[in-house]
């Protein structure tokens, strides 16, 4: 099967409107502009937030082609949210790197395309206005080409985001010099016909490098020493752990055997495996496990 078809499944598969899963009915957006371009992000605010009360604050990036909607529907950040009490931010990207192509995120920061670093600067900014936000807790996550942005974040606003948790997509751009080191948290199957665990001849132009490559750049900026523990999660999945690393900024990888381009643990994959993108890993749930890694890593 081509990439092409692969990818034109996808976006039916997320895209479809016989896709059962409830959006959340009390969505909103927001927007501002930045450099003259309108940006939006849809927000989620927990019942229980109170203004004055610190509380923290979760990225979720929607990968190439998709939209913040579908992401909340992927991942479920929201329905945590509202149980552990913080608020989910889901932006909208706006970065087309071919006429007509999937929009997506501008993680190379090419000059031609808008600049999502800023926009992410800027939103917290502007969140943190109208919010109590707790600035020790802003975190990012995201799917596939949000995972990309994620990994970009963790290298461009070390100082602002305290963790990342890219799903998917895991990078270290080769610019990447992060200020402190940032803790990771990520999800990566052999089986993914997307981002490829391995770089091959036929990758995507913007799949530069394998995850093992991508992590071991992580791994050594955190200044991780000694071996890693490995531990089997299941027949299928190991966690490797890098816990030896300067201040805090543990590794932690999830890798899967068997799992494609999916999201663990997400509701949709029984879609996401019939478009062709393979077998979704439900014994770990993803979104559960990536926000008790946040809790234990604020911003050092």
């Amino acid at each position: 099967m081509t990439r092409i078809r692969i990818t034109i499944l996808l976006l039916i598969a997320i895209f479809s409107g016989s896709i059962t899963a409830q959006e959340n009915s009390a969505e909103q957006f927001e927007s501002i502009t930045v450099n003259g371009e309108e940006r939006q992000w849809r927000i989620f605010i927990p019942s229980t937030y109170k203004k004055g009360k610190p509380t923290p604050l979760v990225l979720n990036f929607h990968g190439s082609g998709s939209a913040p909607n579908r992401q909340a529907m992927l991942s479920e950040f929201e329905q945590l949210a509202e149980l552990e009490e913080f608020f989910v931010i889901s932006p909208a990207a706006k970065y087309y790197p071919k006429k007509g192509g999937l929009v997506t995120w501008n993680v190379d920061s090419h000059v031609t395309g808008v600049d999502d670093v800023l926009f992410i600067r800027e939103l917290i900014a502007n969140i943190s206005q109208h919010y109590t936000i707790d600035p020790t807790r802003i975190y990012s996550t995201g799917f596939s080409g949000g995972a990309r942005m994620s990994s970009r974040l963790a290298c461009d606003l070390s100082n602002v985001i305290a963790a990342i948790a890219p799903v998917a997509g895991v990078r270290f751009p080769e610019d990447c010099n992060p200020s402190r080191p940032v803790p990771v948290i990520t999800f990566h199957g052999k089986a993914d016909n997307i981002n490829h665990y391995k770089h091959q001849a036929d990758s995507n132009a913007y799949w530069r490098m394998g995850v093992e490559e991508a992590l071991s750049g992580w791994i050594s900026t955190n200044k991780c020493t000694g071996s890693p523990a490995l531990e089997d999660v299941s027949d299928s999945v190991i966690r490797v752990s890098h816990q030896s690393c300067q201040n805090e900024g543990h590794v932690i990888f999830y890798r899967s055997e068997d799992a494609g381009h999916t999201w663990p643990g997400s509701p949709l994959a029984d879609y996401l495996e019939t478009s062709g993108l393979g077998k979704t890993n439900m014994e770990i749930p993803a979104t559960k496990l990536i926000w008790e890694f946040f809790k234990m890593h604020p911003l050092q």
